[in-house]
């Protein structure tokens, strides 16, 4: 079983580790140690903040290390709880996977107590971090293989008054597009486990392709400070209210027909900027069968009008892999 300990009623910032039992083939009593500081001043709402589900995602891990580190617990409202690599090992791996056991941490949830190792971290965020925190913010990347149009990811919910105050919180982090989705996999994801609980969810996906950029950087730890203040832990900006503020645009992918898959082992030339405006049936990229000399290069056409919301993340790409997401403003 996972463990922290950490005096919960504490004021002031404290840090500890998630003790993770963890027997490998390397290592016959592994004790798998994941950072997490908890930043309390007085009552107030408590949040948790997760970065590095998937190892392959930089911005969350970087945001939330450095806000960890530099935020004066005087200025907090409330309690942050602040883990920055919720997925050590895949971080440390620079993979999607765990290293550890090749799971997928965020299609792990609820998660099993005496499971592998990725599935205690899912079992001990599901009933130990979620139930103290009113809202949950886990930040995400597109990762190696996707590469995201910046923007914050919420699942609409059944009550609209619900879904308003989900997109209040997604507008508050300033990203260009705020994405309303439902998953078909969100029964095993933590977003099922923070909704079904009645709390706030949200999310992000910031670039991808395996790298972070300034622009990313920048965007993450903002966007993080504008959400902080939106749910009352820090003070409001001079910028909060400013008539230039960045309005995110509201989108949806309503379905599997706004998807491209590949068919074929190629190599893919975008020929559309992501976030660009797009009509059903128009190229969007080339693939390129480097390896045939009689397949010459075949187009990649936009499966919807809507705008370019993702692009596959590597130039190379194999059948089943996502080359495109297209959305669709969206209508409640």
């Amino acid at each position: 079983m996972a463990s922290l300990e950490i005096d919960w009623n504490r004021d002031g910032r404290q840090a500890s580790y998630i003790q993770v039992p963890s027997s490998t083939n390397r290592s016959a009593w592994q004790n798998l140690r994941i950072p997490v500081f908890v930043i309390r001043n007085g009552s107030g709402p408590t949040t948790l903040l997760l970065g590095g589900s998937h190892g392959d995602e930089y911005e969350g891990p970087v945001a939330l290390s450095k806000f960890a580190h530099s935020v004066d617990p005087d200025s907090i409202k409330g309690t942050l709880i602040v883990v920055p690599a919720i997925n050590l090992p895949a971080v440390l791996a620079g993979a999607r996977l765990s290293p550890l056991d090749g799971l997928n941490l965020n299609r792990e949830f609820p998660g099993n107590g005496r499971g592998s190792a990725t599935q205690r971290i899912a079992h001990f965020i599901t009933t130990e971090l979620v139930p103290r925190a009113d809202n949950v913010f886990d930040i995400h990347s597109g990762g190696r293989s996707l590469r995201f149009e910046l923007c914050t990811f919420i699942h609409e919910q059944p009550d609209p008054e619900r879904t308003s105050s989900f997109l209040a919180a997604a507008e508050s982090f300033g990203a260009p597009l705020i994405v309303v989705i439902r998953e078909p996999h969100a029964s095993v994801m933590l977003d099922d486990v923070v909704e079904s609980s009645g709390k706030l969810m949200l999310s992000s996906e910031l670039g991808g392709s395996g790298i972070i950029t300034a622009e990313t950087a920048r965007m993450s730890y903002e966007g993080l400070l504008g959400v902080l203040r939106h749910l009352g832990h820090l003070a409001p900006s001079d910028q909060d209210g400013a008539e230039d503020r960045r309005i995110s645009r509201r989108v949806s992918v309503p379905g599997s027909d706004y998807y491209v898959h590949a068919d074929d082992t190629a190599l893919f030339e975008p020929a559309v900027s992501l976030g660009a405006p797009v009509e059903k049936g128009m190229v969007i990229g080339y693939l390129h069968y480097v390896d045939r000399v009689e397949r010459a290069p075949t187009p990649v056409l936009s499966p919807q009008s809507g705008l370019l919301l993702c692009l596959h993340g590597q130039g190379v790409v194999h059948r089943n892999d996502t080359l495109v997401v297209v959305a669709r403003d969206y209508t409640p």
